[in-house]
């Protein structure tokens, strides 16, 4: 592990080391299981912190808040820069650990990430050849052009046009209206090259009536700059949208487009193509248009983990050194505010998230890839629509508790929590747009129930058919199988399922588990039942009735994909217990974490158990009561659990949250030195508060 080594030689708080000799298991254990138990990896790491922590800029990010935006982006540059070396020396996993190992964030990303993923999705092998390189060496810089001023989680109800040219085998990108504008495209204001760009596909008809036929949005590439002298080429409109609420060293943009032709071989074809002819060939599948977003989600699923991890790091870290009133007149020293059950409830759920947050990204990243391999190699697309499915409601689910959860990190540092230099407010800006980025979170969870209720009919069609229902459990995904379980269950309540599997309490993992399965099912249930009753009743307006329900529509897709996190973490403990290679001590607090986040999630969630009487209220009660049990039963490792995630001092750069606690000289110094301190006289303040001063009124 890098920070015991690093940090070795600074001065130590004797309250964060008195926590760390308390721990049950080995840290460096952990560490080494949330590193996919790859010592690569962990290598490739701990000489990126170093690089980072070394480097006389990146290393201070606490001057970060002082700069203007002019001077952000520059900074951001020169961070950007780095990255050509790093994958020089460490390939594509030393590029990844670079953007998660930095406080800031940094406009290649973009490139590497958001565009990367697009492309590889959405490009066929011969334009991967040929192009993808360039990208690769930033010899081009990519953006993606999908989100417009008018039109953004409608993808379907874009403007931008891209109408096919047959007599000269082009494209015409055109933006035919205000509310076109591309609009939020990260990476295009100032520094992209290339974008591609999301437009309604208009082909002409066979009539020769001048009477052109939409094929909906497709994606194709532009190169906007010159390679040059990066001047915008003709007929196109391009800057950066101005300042926002974070995320202000990334130049998000806006896009224009005045009859801008394109090369035919420009549309991004693995799926779909316009030949010479001007005649269109469809994909197998109409959403793997979208597999390119799915990518995109996946990584941000991911991410969730790494912001969450920094937020309960510099919290707990905190904490455990912040020491508020006496418990009795007669101690010596107040006492860690980390010891009172109200600081634990803001922070302990969310560091059991984290650790969760960390399996189902894993889980779905996994997923994900032999998806896309199953779609590149033998255009299988079974995998697709769940896969779809359950990308819109974990980024809904996930990004969103993210950020709620660095706000409840931020709050239980207090009035230090509001500066800058705890880091909290500078992560919060600049996490919080995944909310609302690649599909607004109000709006996604609705494709997951749809496809839910989807899954519960196939159910019910195959109970009344036996004919089917071999065929039908073929085609029922992992991540619902539960439905069909659930359907055919003869448990009534949670007891007899105790009772029946031989478990010794509600709060055993597979409890727990079935729990979840049940809640999810019954609100899916219950929201086909609403439909049916409409229906019956007379109200055939089906859309009417669907945004009717919304609110219960999207409380669904939650629990499902609640479901589907405590599905993975579990799994993944199962995993390393069989495997044997893990200590018992190591699968033990990994179990107290998953616990902790299941009954956390039951405990905001307790009247969707009551609906079928499925949980006695005595066993709600002990839900309850038992949370802070489990607080308690992960207290004395909560810094060493922090401690696994092997974060360096500049990626936090926060003053409250280091490896060795230096706090308050930290936060002293930090302040002390800012720019604004420079001068004892403020600008403006000779002309403005001097007379006031020395008048005599």
């Amino acid at each position: 592990m890098y920070c015991p080594k690093a940090y070795e030689n600074e001065k130590k708080n004797e309250d964060l080391e008195f926590e760390r000799s308390q721990s049950t298991f080995s840290v460096s254990e952990l560490n080494f299981i949330l590193n996919k138990n790859d010592h690569n990896i962990i290598k490739i790491k701990n000489e990126i912190k170093k690089i980072i922590d070394n480097d006389e800029i990146i290393s201070k990010p606490q001057e970060i808040h002082s700069l203007s935006r002019e001077e952000q982006f520059k900074r951001a540059l020169y961070v950007s820069s780095k990255i050509v070396d790093i994958k020089k020396r460490f390939g594509e996993i030393g590029r990844d650990q670079y953007y998660q190992s930095l406080f800031e964030e940094i406009p290649f990303v973009i490139n590497d990430i958001v565009f990367a993923c697009a492309f590889k999705s959405l490009a066929s092998d011969e334009q991967i050849n040929r192009l993808y390189s360039k990208f690769e060496n930033y010899q081009y810089l990519g953006s993606y052009s999908q989100t417009e001023i008018g039109h953004g989680s409608n993808v379907q109800g874009i403007e931008t046009t891209c109408t096919y040219i047959k007599e000269s085998s082009e494209f015409e990108l055109n933006s035919p209206t205000l509310t076109s504008t591309k609009f939020w495209i990260g990476g295009l204001g100032k520094l992209a090259t290339h974008t591609i760009v999301f437009a309604q596909l208009l082909i002409p008809t066979s009539q020769q009536n001048g009477k052109l036929k939409n094929y909906g949005p497709h994606p194709f590439l532009l190169q906007v700059r010159s390679l040059d002298d990066h001047t915008p080429l003709k007929g196109i409109t391009v800057g950066d949208i101005g300042p926002k609420l974070g995320f202000n060293s990334i130049d998000n943009g806006f896009l224009r487009l005045d009859h801008v032709r394109i090369p035919r071989e420009n549309m991004l074809s693995r799926f779909f193509r316009v030949n010479e002819n001007g005649e269109y060939e469809k994909p197998k599948h109409p959403k793997l248009i979208y597999a390119g977003m799915v990518g995109v989600r996946s990584n941000m699923i991911e991410n969730s983990f790494v912001c969450l991890s920094r937020a309960v790091t510099i919290a707990i870290r905190y904490s455990t050194i912040r020491k508020q009133f006496k418990s009795n007149r007669s101690d010596k020293e107040e006492k860690k505010i980390i010891e009172y059950s109200n600081q634990m409830n803001r922070i302990v759920p969310y560091l059991a998230q984290t650790f969760a947050y960390f399996f189902t990204g894993k889980r779905f990243s996994g997923e994900f890839n032999e998806m896309m391999k199953a779609v590149k190699q033998h255009q299988d697309t079974t995998l697709l629509s769940e896969l779809h499915a359950n990308s819109s409601g974990l980024k809904s689910l996930m990004t969103q508790s993210t950020s709620d959860g660095i706000e409840s990190c931020r709050l239980s540092c207090g009035g230090h929590g509001y500066s800058q230099f705890s880091g909290f407010p500078y992560l919060w800006s600049n996490y919080v747009h995944m909310s609302s980025a690649e599909g607004e979170s109000n709006l996604l969870p609705q494709q997951t129930t749809k496809y839910l209720l989807g899954i519960l009919r196939k159910v019910l069609s195959g109970s009344s058919n036996n004919n089917n229902n071999e065929n039908n459990d073929k085609s029922i995904g992992q991540s619902v199988k539960y439905i069909k379980e659930e359907f055919e269950s003869s448990f009534e309540n949670i007891n007899q399922f105790i009772q029946e599997k031989e478990l010794n309490s509600i709060v055993h993992p597979d409890s727990l588990l079935q729990l979840f399965k049940h809640r999810s099912f019954i609100l899916i249930k219950s929201i086909a039942e609403s439909i049916q009753e409409q229906m019956t009743n007379g109200n055939k307006d089906i859309p009417q009735i669907w945004s009717d329900l919304n609110v219960e529509v999207n409380h669904c897709s939650k629990a499902h994909c609640q479901l589907y996190v405590v599905q993975s973490f579990y799994d993944q403990i199962i995993l390393l217990s069989s495997n044997g290679g893990t200590s018992s001590s190591t699968i033990s607090i990994l179990i107290q974490l998953l616990q902790t986040y299941c009954i956390w999630t039951i405990n905001t969630n307790l009247v969707d158990l009551l609906q079928d009487q499925y949980v006695e209220l005595s066993q709600i009660d002990f839900l309850k009561k038992s949370l802070i049990n489990f607080y308690k039963l992960l207290r004395p490792n909560l810094v060493s659990l922090v401690d696994s995630f092997d974060l360096c001092n500049t990626t936090l750069g926060s003053a409250l949250g280091s490896y060795n606690g230096d706090v308050y000289s930290t936060l002293y110094e930090w302040a002390s030195t800012q720019p604004f301190n420079k001068n004892s006289l403020p600008l403006g303040f000779n002309e403005n508060i001097k007379p006031l001063i020395n008048s005599k009124l």
